[in-house]
């Protein structure tokens, strides 16, 4: 019996087992050539692996592993909802359990992450999740799906470059990408049923703990919801009841430890769209440089300020200020619509080139670095030609697919839930372009990869049984 099965499913086990030794591989080169300690140009000593965000992250984990160590407990310890929220967790939890230090000091007294600390342990377990996570999908989709469809899909998912170098960082992605294709496995299947909504709601509130950029991620999938269950409200019900129960125990750690109620990190929501953007914006409305047109808005935020007695320190003053800054972006936007247009088609084109090394060309930025704010665009822009052609190899198939598939759709009288399916994970693409479009980071392109592979694979296939057909004649 134990034969007839992997028989059976025999396409999968090779591709996983060659995917899983393959990130396994990446990881361990990735530790031996990258888990040093250096110093920057400015004199700061910094991990090679673990920088920017990453080390935003360790130092609240180190945090609150520390007070775990001294007895505290889980709750208790918990950190506040700030950049990020469960990699702080899994972090900080890991080496609690393992009872091994995360910093170290050096002579001069700075405090830098530890090499050599096990570090392997994190990355092993982020690839069996996400391997898990395709064996789900694959053991849900198989046989609704046609097979050479169904193979394509599985193999990208396991093998594409630019989805599988996260599994062998200490990014968040990997984990995010194994939430995604968990959900996905349990959208492909229509199911009223209590346990499987729930499960939905669940993930979704680990996702948006995972990372804050899917805070409003629920809408995709209530379209989705709509165009299955249409009014039978307890789909709806369900869900709702599974993400409130992630994310109301996150609101409720945050006033916990800040004394005010929230879900979304107040940082994000002040460091958003108008510190990054509105001078950009003004700049090109009023023909003077960014920064001058960054000084302007500085001396009317700070006139504003002073005029209405805003205190940052003060949680509802700090809230009053984040709605100044959003309406300031907008009046912005409003005022010079057609550059905003271009700026953000600009951003989104660059955010969409497909990035297959991305990890490791980061791992030898440095800030700090004169020529990464005198030249950004040729310092972090390095590769961008060879990224180019490696994503011309995916849009005209990808183009394709989503052609075949909006033509079938409109011209066949029957819906499948696989044809809604595919029109969520359109919105779900279109959702990750409009939060995140503006940075223009082939980062921030990663969840997309994970609903273009499907419109891919479509092209693909078609292609494929084109010349199958023409090789028979």
């Amino acid at each position: 019996m134990l034969l007839s099965k992997v028989r059976k499913n025999k396409f999968e086990i090779i591709v996983i087992s060659i995917a899983f030794l393959i990130s396994v591989i990446w990881s361990l080169y990735n530790l031996k050539n990258f888990d040093n300690n250096r110093v920057n140009f400015k004199g700061n000593w910094y991990n090679q692996l673990i920088y920017a965000d990453i080390g935003h992250n360790w130092s609240k984990a180190d945090d609150f592993r520390n007070k775990l160590q001294k007895g505290e407990n889980f709750f208790e310890a918990l950190p506040n909802y700030e950049k990020y929220f469960l990699p702080v967790i899994i972090v900080g939890s890991y080496y609690h359990l393992i009872n091994e230090e995360i910093y170290e000091n050096k002579p001069d007294g700075q405090k830098v992450i530890k090499v050599d600390n096990y570090k392997f342990g994190l990355l092993f377990l982020q690839i069996i999740f996400f391997y898990s996570s395709i064996i789900l999908f694959a053991t849900r989709s198989k046989k609704k799906l046609d097979p050479l469809y169904y193979r394509l899909i599985i193999f990208f998912l396991c093998l594409e470059p630019s989805i599988i170098q996260w599994h062998s960082s200490f990014w968040t992605e990997s984990i995010f990408l194994s939430l995604m294709i968990i959900l996905f496995s349990l959208l492909i299947q229509k199911d009223g049923k209590f346990f499987s909504n729930f499960a939905v709601g669940i993930i979704i509130g680990l996702m948006f703990a995972q990372r804050s950029v899917s805070f409003l991620y629920i809408f995709p999938v209530l379209i989705f919801y709509f165009l299955n269950f249409k009014l039978n409200i307890k789909p709806y019900l369900f869900l709702i009841i599974g993400y409130f129960m992630i994310i109301l125990p996150i609101g409720y750690n945050n006033f916990k430890k800040t004394d005010n109620f929230h879900f979304l990190s107040k940082d994000h929501q002040y460091y958003s769209f108008y510190h990054y953007f509105a001078h950009v914006i003004k700049a090109d409305n009023l023909k003077i440089t960014q920064q001058k047109a960054k000084e302007i808005l500085v001396k009317e935020e700070e006139n504003w300020k002073k005029n209405n007695n805003i205190d940052i320190k003060v949680f509802d003053d700090y809230i009053k200020n984040i709605d100044f800054r959003n309406k300031i972006f907008l009046s912005e936007v409003l005022d010079n619509p057609i550059f905003f247009t271009k700026l953000l088609t600009k951003k989104i084109i660059t955010m969409s080139i497909i990035h297959p090394l991305w990890v490791h060309q980061h791992f030898f930025y440095d800030k700090s670095d004169p020529e990464s704010y005198l030249n950004p665009k040729k310092y972090y822009h390095k590769n961008l030609y060879k990224n180019v052609i490696y994503s011309l190899f995916f849009y005209p198939f990808i183009i394709l697919g989503l052609f075949i598939f909006i033509k079938n759709f409109l011209t066949r009288d029957e819906k499948s839930n696989f044809d809604f399916f595919l029109i969520f994970n359109v919105f779900s693409i279109l959702y990750y372009l409009s939060i995140s479009g503006l940075w223009g980071n082939p980062k921030y392109f990663a969840p997309c990869m994970i609903s273009i592979i499907f419109f891919f694979c479509i092209g693909l296939k078609k292609v494929i049984n084109f010349f199958q057909k023409n090789n028979e004649i």
